[in-house]
């Protein structure tokens, strides 16, 4: 006698509903195991490291060293300042002193000018007796040929702007590392970290580079008339380079479910201290920006 493949229909929907009972009694069973409360106290006793941030470049003028101390991460209160320091400035022939005029900003005379080559070594004596040092050598930048502003078109977020277009040859050998600064009518236009652009010569070692985007300029940040667009490109060291990397992987580039805890960025002050003192060599170059027609409307 051959067995019916068909089953009774009254006897699976019995099945059916059981399965669905067990299914909902059981759920939240399942949540409520999951579940783990955690008391979690923190004694605010992370810490207090000096930060430093400061430059010595070609330009003349009074180059700046900023002091102050990190904070607790759980409690946002205001940064507090290194004051009362001894700060210098040495390229081993000689020595400048920095001033404090203003608490934890350190200037160096107006006449203060860097020259490729030499090392320079930052001394920082706080008030407390604690010393501190970094070192950099100021490596030469090559000069670029000129900057050009693109049409005025549609970004990929909606809005619309100008790109800030370079032009110039990338020498040889490899190694040559640049950070690049904007500024519109002589006031910096990129004053986050998250804004700054940065590069190195891995892919245009002795290469001319042209239209190349370094910055990208807001429509509504173009006034009527015309405004005065200055590049700066500043020459890095590989440290400094690899130190603007670290900064976004633990600040911008951060933020996915798989990112890891947060983590220091350890610059080039010895001792314990965060932050980074670096000498560069400067070049620019600059043009008029005009409002023009939208392109791509």
């Amino acid at each position: 006698m051959l067995k019916s493949s068909v089953s009774n229909p009254v006897k699976s929907q019995a099945i059916i509903r059981l399965i669905c009972w067990i299914t909902i009694i059981a759920a939240p069973l399942v949540v409520i195991s999951c579940e783990d409360i955690m008391d979690v106290s923190f004694t605010n006793d992370s810490g207090r490291d000096l930060v430093v941030e400061g430059s010595i470049t070609t330009d003349v003028q009074a180059h700046r060293v900023t002091l102050s101390f990190t904070g607790d991460y759980f409690q946002k209160s205001l940064r507090e300042m290194a004051t009362g320091a001894e700060v210098s400035i040495s390229d081993g022939d000689s020595t400048f002193q920095l001033h404090e005029l203003s608490d934890g900003e350190y200037y160096t005379e107006a006449d203060v000018q860097g020259e490729t080559g030499k090392t320079y070594t930052l001394n920082v004596k706080l008030a407390d007796g604690k010393m501190f040092t970094a070192s950099e050598k100021m490596l030469p930048c090559t000069d670029f040929d000129s900057i050009s502003q693109s049409l005025n078109h549609q970004f990929y977020d909606g809005d619309y702007g100008y790109d800030v277009l370079f032009y110039g040859k990338e020498p040889e050998p490899l190694g040559h590392s640049y950070m690049y600064l904007l500024y519109i009518n002589s006031i910096l236009y990129t004053d986050s970290l998250s804004e700054l652009s940065f590069a190195n010569d891995d892919f245009v070692n002795g290469k001319y580079i042209r239209d190349y985007i370094v910055y990208r300029i807001r429509e509504g940040d173009i006034h009527p008339g015309y405004d005065w667009v200055t590049l700066e490109m500043h020459s890095i060291s590989p440290a400094y380079y690899d130190y603007l990397s670290a900064m976004l992987l633990e600040t911008v580039w951060k933020g996915s479910p798989w990112d890891g805890p947060p983590a220091s960025v350890n610059g080039n002050i010895n001792n314990g201290a965060k932050g980074y003192f670096r000498a560069s060599e400067v070049k620019r170059k600059s043009r008029r920006f005009a409002i023009l027609p939208r392109a791509n409307k």
